[in-house]
């Protein structure tokens, strides 16, 4: 998933000592010490190392990656700040850094690093363009041919996460970084020397290239999928509530309470325990309700007992739905709003789905046989 957006290294070659080396801001470690643990807790630890360059450019090509090397133009002093920074930055009490998603990542140290050398300058530059993108809208641009990743994305990001980027903010993606340093200018060098003074560029060849901006197909095909969840809900329970067999409506009902809920469950901890100031306030809380871990415990006890359907499932499912109806609502009050279309899209009618089953399926009428009732 991490190949979708790209990496940047700062390549140094010194033709005097004959050093040549790329400066790798993206390394991390699958065997240190509570690597998963942190990386669930958004306190990963990255790390800059030093690769050599042919190799590792010959590497991504192999691995069908695109791969574009951009030489840029400056002054002697800038170069050797930079150079003497990056080594500096190597050592082994300097290397690691606290990583972050959006705003402190591979791509990112490449950014500030090049901006400390030109003074500043670079940041002047890029923080005064304004770009059409969020955190958000490149995200799923970039994951879009991965419709599962994309929703699971969507649906735990943030509304922090949907505000306008300027150039030095978008320049979080490799591509776009490359993009906004090509018709910037080096002042230091004189004012019309441009920052990049030649480019050179290999297309992928595996099919890795970043896609388009989401296809509009995406939002119709969860709606698609939310609308058959929950017409099928419905319908199971309004089969039960004819007297009909309770199996499918258990199933469907109790695995779509599980997985919703569990979503929701994920959230909250999100938000509550962890780093991942991305996550947090995310109002698709109210479309993956943690109501529904306590309605999968009711369609438990539903299975295990048998009988009518518990009242309180049907209670808490209009419940849900009508959080879900709330989240609705929300994107017609005034003020800053989260973009979660896709989310509402699939959640709202399959919401409104588990609801209008249970209630039907409460209408389970009873047989009565002298003085016994028979609930089918």
């Amino acid at each position: 998933v991490w190949e979708k957006f790209g990496h940047n290294m700062i390549r140094v070659t010194d033709p005097v000592t004959g050093t040549d080396l790329a400066y790798n801001f993206g390394v991390f470690n699958f065997q240190q010490e509570n690597f998963y643990w942190n990386f669930v807790q958004g306190r990963m630890l990255y790390a800059l190392d030093v690769w050599p360059p042919g190799r590792t450019i010959d590497a991504y090509a192999a691995m069908g990656r695109s791969v574009r090397i951009q030489e840029l133009a400056l002054t002697p002093g800038q170069a050797w700040t930079l150079a003497r920074g990056l080594a500096l930055n190597a050592q082994p009490d300097q290397r690691d850094y606290r990583y972050e998603y959006y705003r402190d990542n591979c791509s990112t140290r490449v950014r500030d690093a090049l901006n400390v050398a030109l003074g500043g300058e670079l940041e002047h530059q890029l923080a005064h363009i304004p770009t059409s993108s969020t955190f958000r809208s490149r995200t799923a641009e970039l994951t879009a041919d991965r419709p599962l990743i994309y929703f699971g994305l969507m649906l735990l990001l943030g509304p922090s996460t949907d505000q306008r980027l300027t150039a030095w903010e978008e320049s979080f993606v490799p591509m776009d970084f490359a993009r906004y340093l090509a018709p910037l200018t080096n002042p230091a060098a004189g004012d019309s020397v441009p920052l990049v003074a030649a480019q050179a560029f290999q297309a992928a060849s595996g099919g890795l290239a970043s896609p388009g901006r989401p296809p509009s197909r995406l939002l119709k095909w969860f709606l698609l999928a939310g609308l058959v969840l929950g017409g099928a809900l419905v319908w199971l329970g309004s089969t039960v509530g004819a007297g009909g067999a309770r199996g499918p409506f258990l199933v469907l009902g109790a695995l779509w309470a599980f997985l919703s809920g569990l979503a929701g469950l994920v959230m909250v901890y999100l938000w509550a325990f962890t780093d991942h100031a991305v996550a947090y306030r995310n109002e698709n809380l109210l479309q993956a309700s943690i109501l529904g871990l306590v309605m999968f415990g009711l369609f438990t006890l539903w299975a295990r007992r048998g009988g009518a359907v518990p009242r309180g499932l049907g209670a808490l499912a209009v419940t849900a739905a009508l959080l879900s109806v709330a989240g609705l609502g929300m994107k017609f009050v005034p003020g800053p709003a989260q973009e979660n279309w896709v989310v509402l899209a699939f959640f709202l009618p399959a919401n409104l789905g588990l609801a209008l089953g249970a209630t039907r399926a409460l209408r389970r009428p009873a047989i009565t046989t002298g003085r016994t009732e028979v609930l089918p």
